[in-house]
C-alpha cells in the first residue's frame, strides 16, 4: 500500500534536516512556499509538519513559523540494573562515589554538562502520604524537590517530588541541607548513614499530559506526554522509608524491564 503523501514529504523532510539542510533553530520554509514548489496541497504540508513535530525534528511557534529543533539525546531506564547499581554504590569510598550519580549514569552525561537543584521544606503530612507512610497526618516530612536540567539544550530530564519522616533522616543533620546535593551516592548511601539499608524498591508506572510547570521545565511540545514513576523504597525489615513521585519526558525516555520467570517443574514432575 502506497504511504500517503504527507508521509512521504514528511521522510523527505526529516532526512534533509538529519542532513543539515537547516541549522538547528533555523526556519523551515512557510507552507504557502512548499505548495507553490509541488510539494502538495496546504493540508498535505501542514500534515508532514505536525508529524516532524511529533517526532522531536522541529517545533512550530505560532504567527513565526516551523523551526528546527536541537537533537534531544535518548535516554534509557532500566530500574533493575539502575537500582542495584546505586545500591553498590553507596558502599564504596567518597571519592569514587563523587566521581558520577544515577543521572550521569542513566544518561551518559558528565557532571559539567548537567546542572542540579534541590529545595528542601519541612511540612506536614498531608492525608495521603500519611497514610502512605503509616503515620499520624501532620507528622513531620522532609518534602525534597528536584531536577536535573542538560545545560546543552536548556532541558530538565527529570523532575522528582520525594517524602522522607523527618526523624529518620534528622539522625544525620547534613541530610537537612539541600547544598549537599547531588549526594555522593545518591539516596542509598544518604539512608546508610542513618542506618537504613533499602531491601526493596517498587514501581508504579502510568502517562499524562504535562502541568504547565513540568511543560516548561522539561521544555515539552504541544501534545508530549510525560511518564510518571511512583517509587516506594523500602528497607529491609519492610517500612516505607521514601515515597518519590518522578516525572519523565515521554519524547525522551525510554523504559525496559527484564522479568526472570520461574522454570516449569520438569516433565517427570508433571506425571
Amino acid at each position: 500500500m502506497a504511504r500517503p503523501k504527507w508521509r512521504r514529504l514528511a521522510d523527505e523532510l526529516a532526512t534533509r534536516i538529519r542532513n543539515g539542510e537547516w541549522a538547528v533553530e533555523q526556519a523551515l520554509p512557510q507552507i504557502r512556499e512548499l505548495t507553490a514548489h509541488g510539494a502538495g496541497s496546504t493540508t498535505t504540508v501542514q500534515a508532514a509538519y505536525r508529524a516532524l513535530e511529533a517526532e522531536g525534528l522541529v517545533r512550530t511557534v505560532r504567527g513565526r513559523g516551523t523551526y528546527v529543533r536541537r537533537r534531544r539525546a535518548p535516554f534509557v531506564r532500566e530500574p533493575q540494573t539502575r537500582y542495584q547499581w546505586e545500591k553498590d554504590r553507596a558502599l564504596l569510598p567518597e571519592d569514587v562515589r563523587c566521581a558520577d550519580s544515577i543521572p550521569e549514569h542513566e544518561t551518559g552525561l558528565r557532571r559539567p554538562q548537567l546542572e542540579f537543584d534541590a529545595q528542601y521544606e519541612v511540612v506536614g503530612a498531608p492525608p495521603a502520604i500519611a497514610r502512605l507512610f503509616g503515620v499520624p497526618e501532620e507528622t513531620r516530612m522532609l518534602h525534597r524537590h528536584y531536577w536535573t536540567t542538560s545545560k546543552a539544550d536548556g532541558a530538565a530530564i527529570s523532575i522528582i517530588d520525594s517524602w522522607v519522616v523527618h526523624a529518620v533522616v534528622a539522625r544525620n543533620p547534613m541530610l537537612l541541607d539541600s547544598g549537599q546535593e547531588p549526594w555522593p551516592g545518591g539516596s542509598m548511601h544518604q539512608f546508610r548513614t542513618v542506618g537504613v539499608e533499602i531491601g526493596e524498591i517498587s514501581d508504579h508506572i502510568s502517562a499524562r499530559p504535562p502541568t504547565t510547570m513540568e511543560a516548561e521545565l522539561l521544555d515539552l511540545d504541544a501534545g508530549t506526554a510525560v511518564i510518571v514513576v511512583k517509587k516506594s523504597a523500602y528497607s529491609t525489615t519492610g517500612e516505607l522509608v521514601e515515597y518519590s513521585y518522578v516525572v519523565l519526558p515521554g519524547d525522551r525516555y525510554e523504559l525496559r524491564y527484564r522479568v526472570p520467570l520461574a522454570p516449569w517443574p520438569s516433565i517427570g514432575d508433571l506425571d
